[in-house]
């Protein structure tokens, strides 16, 4: 029901043409917008509960070149959670080691005991907060089960099998993860939700090679060669190349009655 865009290049690129594509989409997804830029070794996070085609800060973005190395965007379109500002993508939080974790989601976890022990933990009331918790808090396990900072490979692992077990259940993760070092991609689902119209049904997660970088959106946002992500696979990137990927696993999610069904309940709620 959301929309990301993520960049991650070798050097930063300007992305205002694709931001005015992107923002343009606000006028449906309009229960707030996000961005975090990682570009400097510094997360700078900005969230808005207005929607982005209404924000200055968001069209001058989109109205001068703007450049960035390492990105998330985000448009809201509220399914889990009231519209609130706390409630906005991205979120961010930081393990024991001090590394910061930040997380952007187009999906819906409709089911899972590991994520309901965070209802009263958490900030605001969505499910991508609360999955980016239980994220954190297997980290921290971790870390203190080795008495040390995970590796690479250990980070790839935990958030391998917390999106596995998730995906196995019957949820929706098309979603975009950051630790301060790579970008995990994944999507397990090819379209988006009948409840925005049969235009939100062609919503996917694609990628973009652009001369050294890697972009990625829910839809294409121009007329280049924009292909579909791989389904059911996790994927690492480090400044603009793939680094890992996971085996696929066969959790693909599918649209039910049942699932629209709780979105509408949720609808009423807002």
């Amino acid at each position: 029901m959301c929309l990301m865009f993520v960049v991650t290049a070798e050097k930063p690129i300007n992305i205002s043409e694709n931001l005015k594509a992107f923002f343009h989409k606000s006028l449906l997804h309009k229960h707030g917008w996000g961005y975090a830029d990682f570009s400097d070794e510094k997360i700078f996070i900005k969230r808005e509960n207005t929607p982005a085609y209404k924000s200055a800060l968001a069209q001058a973005m989109a109205a001068a070149p703007f450049e960035v190395k390492n990105a998330f965007f985000h448009l809201r379109y509220a399914t889990i959670g009231a519209v609130e500002q706390e409630n906005v993508h991205p979120f961010s939080t930081a393990d024991n080691s001090g590394r910061v974790w930040s997380i952007i989601h187009n999906g819906t976890i409709f089911r899972s005991v590991e994520l309901d022990l965070f209802f009263h933990k958490q900030t605001g009331s969505t499910d991508t907060e609360r999955l980016l918790l239980h994220i954190v808090e297997r980290v921290n396990l971790f870390i203190t089960q080795r008495g040390r900072e995970l590796s690479d490979k250990e980070r790839f692992d935990v958030i391998e099998k917390i999106i596995t077990s998730l995906a196995s259940s019957g949820n929706k993760l098309n979603v975009a993860i950051y630790d301060g070092d790579f970008f995990y991609i994944h999507a397990n689902s090819r379209s988006g939700s009948g409840v925005l119209g049969a235009d939100s049904r062609k919503d996917f997660l694609y990628e973009l090679d652009d001369n050294g970088a890697k972009l990625f959106a829910t839809s294409p946002l121009d007329l280049r060669l924009w292909k579909p992500v791989e389904l059911n696979v996790l994927s690492a990137y480090k400044n603009g190349r793939r680094v890992k990927k996971s085996a696929p696993h066969q959790y693909e999610y599918f649209e039910n009655y049942a699932d629209v069904r709780h979105l509408y309940q949720g609808f009423s709620q807002l």
